[in-house]
């Protein structure tokens, strides 16, 4: 029943929002003249999107921007460059200790997590998280899931952040100073764990099993949310995805295509990141709130936030449950 309903529900929220782009504020919104802009990370999702078909018949236009990681993309949502974007649990959290404009919209969850890992060169003597103490290692960028993943496994081992040099990059010159040796370890996620384990033989020294939540969300701006029009696109557009990746479950090899084809790298690269990729749509429970802010809370404690996040008061759920 439930599946049936959806269709239903998201029609009868584009009939009756209110209205926005020259429509009369208590007319019916006129979608064909809405532009949702959505922030994306190397592709990946259009490319599921597209591929899935989900938004054929869709009366809105969908503009995707493309970044190398979510920082940018949380940046570009504060800025309202884009309406929305894509980005994992860390990062959102980072962008809401220093901004109120931003709300959680939907959330989705990948049982590997997405290939997060932290990895060390092929002939790196580093055989424990424990031997990075006085070692430079990349988390990526500052606040990521990559950042949280470090400190998470610091922690675990029993080493004192201080006793690490974190030099932040981005992940092209983190994979390029890995392979140089200009760094010891990284701590980043797929497409680029994938790449530097099949490419560069690079080894996982700890993976985020039971250190990280596998969370990832769609995010929102204040200004796309209180404009009728784009938030009505908007809640259309969290159902389709949510079909979206319910096709990359059921057709898995198509989806490994998507990413042979973005990546222009060999099957096996392509196979890995697609079987970590694997997510699904959840709703917006109060035990996922709760899980979030245990997140937000330990950041705080780490000094990554600027400030403490109140997760729930952030939360503006327009997502739909996995089909």
């Amino acid at each position: 029943m439930t599946r049936l309903l959806l269709p239903l529900l998201a029609a009868l929220t584009l009939l009756l929002a209110g209205c926005s782009g020259g429509s009369s504020s208590d007319g019916p919104v006129d979608l064909s003249q809405v532009t949702l802009r959505v922030g994306d990370q190397a592709g990946i999702q259009q490319a599921l999107v597209e591929a899935s078909g989900v938004l054929e018949g869709a009366p809105y236009t969908v503009d995707w921007a493309q970044f190398p990681a979510a920082a940018p993309v949380l940046e570009a949502l504060r800025g309202e460059a884009i309406d929305a974007g894509i980005a994992g649990d860390a990062p959102t959290l980072t962008a809401l200790s220093s901004t109120d404009r931003i709300r959680i919209v939907t959330a989705t969850r990948s049982p590997s997590q997405g290939g997060l890992a932290l990895l060390v060169g092929k002939d790196s003597p580093i055989r424990s998280v424990a031997d990075l103490r006085g070692k430079t290692v990349s988390p990526t960028t500052q606040g990521s899931i990559g950042h949280y993943l470090l400190l998470r496994s610091l922690e675990e081992a029993g080493v004192p952040a201080d006793q690490v040099n974190i030099s932040f990059l981005q992940p092209v010159d983190a994979a390029a100073a890995m392979n140089s040796g200009a760094i010891d370890a990284w701590s980043t996620w797929d497409p680029y764990t994938a790449v530097a384990e099949q490419e560069s033989g690079a080894r996982i020294l700890r993976d985020a099993t039971d250190l990280g939540t596998g969370l990832t969300f769609l995010n929102a701006n204040t200004a796309a949310l209180d404009d009728a029009g784009t938030r009505a696109a908007l809640a259309d557009f969290t159902e389709r995805y949510a079909r979206a990746l319910q096709w990359a479950r059921d057709n898995p090899q198509e989806n490994a295509a998507i990413y042979a084809k973005l990546t222009d790298r060999p099957a096996a690269v392509a196979d890995l990141m697609a079987d970590r990729a694997q997510r699904a749509a959840k709703p917006l429970s109060p035990e996922l709130t709760a899980e979030l802010q245990e997140v937000a809370d330990r950041y705080v404690g780490y000094g990554v936030l600027r400030s403490p996040v109140d997760v729930a008061a952030a939360i503006e759920d327009l997502g739909a449950p996995a089909p």
